[in-house]
């Protein structure tokens, strides 16, 4: 049986399992480690005394407790899967690896979460920590909306879907914005400079990026068509 140590003292101590007190004595202790308050035990019974309590190894303890949360994650993920489909946790598998890890500027090891920090040129200076903060959280958040409608099973749930288009706009948008603004400063001296790096904005783009703004349009339609299905039904 599993236990918990309540108290300790001396020779005698006591030993809680499923609401129930056991008392015990030293004598009854078959570990290196002595006995204190708060360890976590295994003991034996005859009849309703302890015969021998041992600490729970802790090796032990997080291999069970790791068990335990493997198994909640397989549960969690079968039912975000059956909630989803194969189509759409596909969608969100290639969204999550290129949102992640993928750069979205040539040459720039930037992925959708620096996007979606906002571009400056200390970005390009200094590149340290450009894939973090709240860029990533979005990102992050957008990957996770795919168990929506597992935590809250409405017609609207589908629409969670969406979230990883939003965040992909919102990256598609500082970037326009970056360029913008340094065409319009390359403007202020010549005319051709900016024509030249509007003209070649989007050549900038990665493959990468490209595959992941559709994968997340294929996700908001799905959401949205889902949705409109739930209304109907």
């Amino acid at each position: 049986m599993r236990g918990t140590i309540l108290s300790f003292s001396g020779q005698d101590g006591i030993v809680s399992c499923a609401g129930t007190q056991y008392p015990f004595s030293l004598a009854c202790w078959k570990s290196d480690t002595p006995p204190a308050p708060g360890q976590s035990v295994e003991f034996t019974l005859e009849g309703t005394e302890i015969a021998t309590v041992r600490l729970v190894d802790t090796a032990q303890m997080v291999e069970e407790k790791a068990k335990v949360y493997l198994e909640q994650a397989r549960h969690f993920g079968g039912k975000t899967y059956a909630s989803a489909g194969k189509g759409v946790t596909l969608g969100y598998g290639v969204f999550a690896l290129l949102a992640l890890f993928a750069d979205t500027i040539r040459n720039v090891p930037i992925t959708l979460s620096g996007l979606a920090n906002g571009l400056s040129i200390s970005t390009f200076v200094d590149q340290s920590g450009i894939n973090g903060g709240f860029g990533f959280l979005m990102v992050l958040l957008a990957i996770l909306s795919i168990a929506v409608p597992v935590f809250w099973p409405r017609p609207a749930a589908s629409l969670a879907y969406t979230l990883p288009l939003i965040v992909t706009f919102i990256g598609l948008y500082n970037l326009y914005s970056a360029v913008s603004a340094v065409s319009d400063f390359a403007g202020a001296f010549d005319v051709h400079a900016r024509s030249s790096i509007n003209g070649h904005a989007f050549d900038m783009i990665t493959l990468w990026f490209w595959v992941m703004f559709f994968a997340a349009i294929y996700l908001a339609v799905t959401g949205g068509w889902r949705y409109r299905q739930n209304q109907r039904g």
